[in-house]
């Protein structure tokens, strides 16, 4: 059996389809979301990742980051605007990361705090350029939302946003897999995120 092409040691029994050769286990199980940018529909992938998730033990959040459900259905338009809002982006730019998400959404929410507290301060995540250009994104959409679409219509208030942010955070942290150049939480995202509403201008959505 020919040798992996990584490590140059072991057998190469799995068929990379991100590399398009066979490299060993544990030279998957290694570089995974880490050297290697894996397709999300990778079986190797996907089995790593429940592997993964069954190790893990994550602390719940503390309390003041609990969304209770009344949060979840008066806020449920904005969070499915922001949500597509991230997909639109990973759309556009297939580098985009949970890594970079989480840049983008720390910048973000610092950004609303300023804003609530009545002062307009940006802060711009520290990241690559893939979490600027969704910070972007999202900073529009909550400006947009802010805005009521139609006469009498809801729209977000400023004071709201840093805890609609804090949600879709807190969201991801509890769905990434953590590595370098996962994808985890994007994944999980495109599979339960409704799909864009037609002629949506990206305002709050009736839960």
């Amino acid at each position: 059996m020919a040798k992996c092409p990584l490590c140059s040691r072991r057998s190469a029994k799995r068929h990379c389809p991100a590399k398009g050769v066979k490299i060993c286990p544990t030279c998957c199980g290694t570089h995974r979301e880490v050297e290697i940018e894996c397709p999300s529909d990778c079986t190797y992938l996907r089995a790593g990742r429940t592997y993964d998730a069954g190790r893990r033990h994550p602390a719940p959040p503390p309390p003041e980051r609990e969304f209770s459900q009344q949060f979840r259905h008066r806020y449920a338009g904005a969070i499915a605007v922001l949500a597509q809002g991230i997909l639109a982006e990973r759309h556009d730019n297939p580098s985009l990361y949970d890594s970079d998400v989480r840049e983008a959404f720390k910048a973000l929410k610092a950004t609303a705090k300023t804003r609530a507290s009545g002062i307009y301060y940006e802060t711009l995540p520290e990241g690559s350029a893939a979490s600027m250009g969704l910070y972007r994104r999202i900073q529009g959409l909550i400006d947009r939302m802010m805005q009521p679409q139609a006469p009498g219509a809801d729209a977000l208030r400023a004071g709201d946003a840093p805890d609609v942010l804090d949600f879709i955070a807190v969201s991801m942290e509890l769905r990434s897999g953590g590595r370098p150049k996962s994808r985890q939480y994007l994944d999980w995202l495109s599979s339960v995120a409704p799909p864009p509403m037609p002629g949506e201008p990206g305002g709050l959505i009736a839960p």
